[in-house]
């Protein structure tokens, strides 16, 4: 009898026993494919931004990569989506896409943000080439629509991906990508520089940047003077000096009494690129002399969301008329410049700060419908990062109030070694 009780309580200590290694196996587990993530789980602000322990994601399409972050930067976009701007037209963007590649999709809440980093490739799909080597240093960005980059892993399509120049530390490549897009696809597409200049080597167009210390304003003046472009930008007076060493012509301290008359006395100029969000009203009461205005803080994310997808689509076009309706005493035009993910713009970026020296023949790179243009495009140029401050990753709300704060020298990383 003893020795059946004593069998039996050895066979129950080895059940738990296994049991319990079975739990700590499957806990290890777990851990293993969990990361920490800045997440919203409601739009209610910068209030319900909370760091959460979610799963790693996992590859399903085969021209993903899975990139473990090693610093990514804040942008505007980030602070205004906790409030819920742009998640009607966004989720639209999601449903199309769920249902043209057949997957279950990401859903809006809870929402990871963040748009541009740099770090380390871990895991990539099947069509991703050898440009793209687990273990290589990369930056790249994120569409809107996705989940974002302020997590210790993202996933994004290769397309968006490079190689990190080797100019650049994991922080200064974090800083470029997001406001460098916003830039180029601003001055280069929305402003037609590409279509205007397309038989031009030297394009001496003179641009006006209206808020020229932010993050977008920065590298559009280091853009603009890479394309040989005659430089006007406005600043608060502490911001003149920085501006100057990016090579802007002229740099105007807005807040003198003298600035609307310098302003225009510069003019007139092809593009007038708002940085500063002060809007086509405003340049149009100051009788600024233009062809183009640019403006980065568009309506029409906030248009759908306030009057839905129809309607706020008879808005939008109801808000473009309304500036770009002709006049016979006023030929000039209102557009609207966007963040857009672009391997075109990143490539030019990276060759930009890179700054390539020139070859007696044009790169295979360049041989494409508008390779010459391309080709000058990167003479003598260079970019380079501006960074204001750089937050650790768990101080992260704290680079979220900063931003939302305004009046910026440049932009704020997060360090997420």
């Amino acid at each position: 009898m003893l020795q059946k009780a004593i069998l039996r309580l050895k066979c129950t200590v080895q059940t738990m026993h296994l049991r319990s290694l079975s739990k700590l196996s499957t806990n290890l587990k777990e851990n293993l494919d969990k990361m920490q993530a800045w997440q919203i789980h409601s739009y209610n602000g910068l209030e319900d931004l909370r760091l959460s322990n979610v799963r790693i994601p996992v590859i399903t399409n085969p021209t993903d990569v899975l990139v473990k972050i090693e610093a990514a930067s804040v942008n505007p976009i980030d602070v205004a989506m906790t409030d819920g701007y742009g998640n009607t037209f966004l989720n639209v963007l999601r449903k199309t896409k769920n249902l043209f590649f057949r997957t279950l999709g990401e859903l809006d809440l809870p929402l990871t943000l963040g748009r541009d980093f740099a770090g380390i490739v871990v895991s990539k799909g099947y069509n991703v080439g050898d440009r793209l080597e687990i273990g290589k240093e990369v930056w790249g960005v994120v569409p809107i629509e996705q989940q974002g980059c302020h997590a210790n892993y993202v996933i994004v399509d290769s397309s968006l991906v490079n190689p990190r120049p080797q100019k650049l530390s994991h922080i200064e490549a974090a800083s470029i990508l997001y406001a460098g897009l916003t830039a180029w696809s601003a001055l280069w597409i929305t402003g037609g520089l590409f279509y205007k200049t397309a038989i031009t080597v030297r394009m001496n167009k003179r641009v006006l940047v209206m808020g020229g210390s932010g993050g977008v304003g920065t590298l559009a003046i280091q853009l603009l003077k890479a394309w040989n472009m005659h430089v006007i930008s406005t600043c608060s007076s502490d911001a003149v000096e920085m501006l100057q060493n990016l090579n802007a012509d002229i740099v105007i301290d807005y807040k003198k009494d003298s600035a609307d008359a310098e302003i225009i006395s510069e003019g007139p100029y092809d593009i007038i690129l708002d940085c500063a969000k002060l809007g086509p009203e405003y340049v149009k009461m100051k009788g600024y002399p233009h062809d183009t205005y640019i403006a980065l803080n568009s309506p029409l994310l906030n248009n759908f969301d306030h009057h839905g997808l129809i309607m706020g689509m008879a808005k939008n076009l109801e808000d473009l008329l309304k500036f770009n309706i002709p006049k016979a005493e006023n030929k000039s035009c209102v557009k609207w410049g966007f963040f857009i993910p672009s391997q075109t713009g990143i490539n030019i970026l990276q060759k930009l700060v890179e700054n390539e020296e020139v070859c007696s023949e044009i790169p295979e790179f360049y041989c494409t419908k508008n390779s010459i243009i391309l080709y000058f495009l990167f003479v003598g140029s260079q970019i380079v990062p501006v960074i204001q401050q750089v937050y650790s990753f768990q101080d992260l709300p704290q680079a979220y109030e900063r931003l939302k704060q305004g009046h910026l020298r440049g932009k704020l990383v997060i360090d997420m070694r």
